[in-house]
């Protein structure tokens, strides 16, 4: 079958297409959610890392303030124990360097034996420092040197029963300190303390427990004083004015600042922006391409259809369109090709029906007017006088053999106009071919044609005997005249199941194609004294009792005609 031209029908892609309506449904589908995601992400994503960071700094706030209480808390506990030694207080009053204290000292050195320590300062009423004992880190003043330490300008705040003093901030060549201080214990017959024992504290270790809030990003720490002062956590004093954001106070006068500014430029984060942006355009064009491709896809398949539509609105019922995939268009393409094949077959059966109704109403208007003034021409001829003369009464001969002849073709007509009602009765295929070799023996003999009969003798039939009778004839005839020059004409019969099957088959020299095509149609004819109807009756008659007539012809190898019927019990009454 012919195969439907891609040229034949454009189809527009941005035109009036439903491909189009369904690409961009299907973008806005896929694509539409991406960027609506990626716009809140671009847009909320730096809010909320800013908030997780702030709330990571409060909760590290409360874990640096803890640190720093602990180690004010240990401190305390440290002066808490000096000043519980017994004899404590000589080291403001007597000798510190006496024998008799060795054992006090001993026992201040290892409560100071710390790296946060540079010493232990003893202190008069007056606060006006009296003994220094240097610690593992201690250096210089007032330790070796000048025994002297300045107070004069450095805070003071009541810490319970202590007193913190400073921070001093570093100069330079000396780190910056603090003092813890207590009072000692009052002496026998005293009111008052004598004097204060104090803990020479390193500043840096206080301000270094702010590190861990100083990981966060965005935000600094500080160590800030009710005067004003800031430090850093390397205890150095902070140039910083930036308002706080965030205050803790973890000891009188002292609190944890935290001031939020913009974090340093990260490379890393200056390109993952772009680079997920970057993502995110190439994930679109993937998706666009993606339903793009499906889109000319389905509009190849769906081509082939429209064409095929086109092709038959404008009657060429021979388009085929090829079924490939399996899927739903594919189905639609099968139904499509079944659908041309039943309308080709529905129309040509209705033409048929039409050619045969007028060629009948032309066959039996023909024959009317011709039978009666043959009759009249035939009547008068006969009445004519007899001579002697032999060329008269061969004329004479001649004509009625041609009005015989020409009766023949009518009454031909009026069977094809007019064929009777079949009157069906059960047969077996035997009888009709034995009969019908009877009749044509003495032909075939003449004709030097070999007759064969074979098959299943006892096959039944239900069939107008007459008119299957007179079709094999035909059939038989046609045979024996294919073969000018003798051959086999062989007639068989055979049960299938629910059919029984009569074949007609010789050895002659076959049909061509064409002549194949157009064997059963009314009035064609290969032979020259062939009238055209004997095989459009024959087929006529097949039908009526049931049957259908088949041919198979080769140019050169023969030709055999199959009358196939129906022998079922249960479809005849």
């Amino acid at each position: 079958m012919k195969e439907p031209s891609v040229t034949q029908t454009k189809i527009s892609l941005w035109r009036n297409s439903l491909l189009r309506r369904y690409l961009v449904l299907a973008l806005l589908v896929a694509v539409l959610p991406l960027l609506v995601v990626t716009w809140l992400y671009d847009r909320f994503t730096g809010e909320l890392l800013e908030n997780l960071g702030e709330q990571k700094v409060q909760h590290s706030m409360n874990a640096t303030r803890a640190a720093l209480s602990g180690f004010l808390k240990a401190r305390q506990f440290e002066l808490e124990t000096i000043v519980d030694l017994p004899d404590i207080e000589r080291f403001v009053s007597g000798d510190p360097l006496s024998p008799e204290l060795e054992s006090t000292r001993a026992l201040i050195s290892f409560e100071t034996d710390s790296f946060d320590i540079y010493g232990v300062l003893f202190f008069d009423a007056q606060w006006q420092l009296k003994t220094a004992l240097p610690g593992v880190v201690s250096s210089g003043s007032p330790y070796w040197g000048e025994k002297q330490l300045s107070l004069a300008g450095l805070p003071r705040r009541n810490f319970a029963d202590f007193v913190l003093i400073g921070p001093q901030a570093p100069l330079p060549g000396r780190s910056g300190w603090f003092l813890f201080a207590a009072p000692l214990p009052a002496t026998s017959g005293e009111t008052s303390s004598s004097g204060f024992v104090a803990l020479h504290v390193r500043f840096a270790s206080l301000t270094e427990l702010l590190k861990s809030q100083a990981r966060i990003d965005g935000f600094r720490p500080l160590l800030s004083t009710a005067e004003g002062h800031r430090f850093t956590v390397n205890g150095q004093p902070a140039m910083e004015q930036t308002p706080s954001w965030l205050s803790e106070e973890f000891a009188p006068g002292w609190s944890i600042e935290v001031i939020k500014h913009d974090p340093a430029v990260d490379l890393s984060q200056e390109l993952r922006r772009p680079v997920f942006l970057l993502g995110v355009g190439a994930s679109v064009v993937l998706v666009g391409g993606f339903f793009m491709t499906l889109i000319l896809r389905l509009k190849r398949r769906f081509v082939p259809l429209i064409e095929g539509a086109e092709a038959v609105s404008r009657g060429d019922w021979n388009v085929h369109i090829p079924p490939d995939g399996n899927d739903e268009i594919t189905l639609l393409a099968r139904a499509f090709n079944r659908m041309g094949g039943r309308l080709k077959a529905l129309i040509d059966s209705r033409l048929e029906v039409e050619k045969k109704a007028v060629l009948g109403e032309f066959s039996a208007s023909i024959a009317h007017e011709v039978r009666n003034p043959l009759a009249t021409i035939k009547v008068c001829v006969q009445s004519f006088p007899v001579d002697e003369d032999p060329r008269s009464k061969e004329l004479i001969t001649l004509v009625l053999e041609e009005i015989d002849r020409v009766n023949g073709v009518v009454e031909n007509l009026l069977s094809f106009a007019r064929p009777f009602d079949p009157e069906r009765v059960w047969f077996t295929g035997g009888d009709l071919l034995r009969r019908l070799a009877a009749l044509i023996e003495p032909l075939a003999v003449r004709e030097n044609t070999n007759l064969f009969l074979s098959g299943d003798m006892d096959a039944c039939l239900c069939v107008d005997e007459n008119q299957i009778q007179q079709v094999l004839m035909n059939l038989a005839l046609n045979s024996i005249q294919a073969m000018p020059e003798g051959g086999e004409l062989r007639l068989d019969v055979q049960a299938f199941k629910q059919n029984t099957v009569i074949t007609v088959s010789d050895t002659g020299s076959g049909m061509t194609p064409e002549a194949l095509e157009r064997a059963t149609e009314p009035f064609y004819t290969t032979r020259t004294q062939g009238t055209g109807l004997g095989l459009s009756i024959s087929k006529r008659l097949v039908q009526l009792n049931g049957g259908k007539l088949s041919i198979n012809s080769e140019p050169g190898t023969g030709t055999r005609v199959s009358l196939i019927f129906n022998a079922s019990k249960g479809t005849h009454g």
